[in-house]
Formats: C-alpha cells, sequence, structure tokens
C-alpha cells in the first residue's frame, strides 16, 4: 500500500469553503496562512488520540501531513477549525465592552449579537466533537474526546 502525504492546502482549502469571513481576503497572505494553520493545529491536537491516522505525523517543511487524509477526517478537522476561528469571536473586547454598557437588550443590541456568536460557537464545538465520536465508535476507538 502506498501512503501519499495530503497537503496542509487540502484542508484549508476545505475549512474556507465552509466560513465566509471577509476579514481573512483583506490579510497579507502570510498572516491569513498563519492563522489558519494555526487552527489546523489546534483541531488536529484535539482529534489526535482518536484519529486513526497520525495526524501530528507532519513535515513543516512542505506544509503537509505525512499520511493519506480521506475526506472524513478533513471534514472533521474542518469542523474543529470552525470552532477554532469562532472561539476568538467570543472574547473580543469590543463583544465584551458592548454587552457591559448595553442598558436595552433588543432584537439587534450587541448583546444579542454576542448569544448568538456563542450559540453558534457552542453548536459547531458540539458538531465537532459529535463527529470525532463517532468516527470513534464506528473505528473501534472509544475514547474521551474532551
Amino acid at each position: 500500500m502506498i501512503i501519499l502525504a495530503t497537503p496542509y492546502s487540502d484542508v484549508v482549502n476545505d475549512f474556507l469553503s465552509k466560513v465566509t469571513d471577509y476579514d481573512l481576503p483583506d490579510m497579507l497572505l502570510e498572516d491569513r496562512e498563519e492563522i489558519v494553520l494555526g487552527y489546523m493545529k489546534r483541531s488536529c491536537a484535539k482529534f489526535s488520540r482518536l484519529c486513526l491516522i497520525d495526524l501530528l505525523d507532519v513535515d513543516e517543511e512542505s506544509e503537509q501531513f505525512n499520511q493519506t487524509l480521506d475526506e472524513e477526517v478533513i471534514d472533521i478537522i474542518t469542523e474543529g477549525m470552525i470552532v477554532e476561528w469562532l472561539k476568538p469571536k467570543l472574547y473580543t473586547l469590543e463583544n465584551l465592552r458592548n454587552v457591559l454598557n448595553t442598558k436595552d437588550f433588543n432584537m439587534y443590541s450587541p448583546a444579542n449579537l454576542l448569544s448568538q456568536i456563542r450559540e453558534t460557537y457552542n453548536e459547531s464545538k458540539s458538531e465537532f466533537k459529535s463527529l470525532m465520536k463517532n468516527y470513534s465508535h464506528y473505528y473501534g476507538n472509544v475514547g474521551d474526546s474532551n
């Protein structure tokens, strides 16, 4: 069996197809790559205990996984990347300041926006955990995915 490497770009492009972030295209290419690869590495670190493929076996110089990642594994990694992408949106100083200074809570208030971001983050995190658990159960590697 021939094991082919999977370039980081396969995972990054899949992630970028799932999110709409108008700030990402405006960033310098180096900054954007650093941020998105950070999401990928954090997601892989969380999934690596359960995944049958060694997600930590990478070649940083060639920017690739040294294993072949199938579509299911890439999908789980990118779901984790969405969680990582949403997390900083919850904890911005601007959001916290808006919530603390808002007297009336209406449909368009910053507090409601923060609540919606939090709900989206929690849903994404749940989906990521569910995908990891399903993967783990299917392949017989049942473990704790916290």
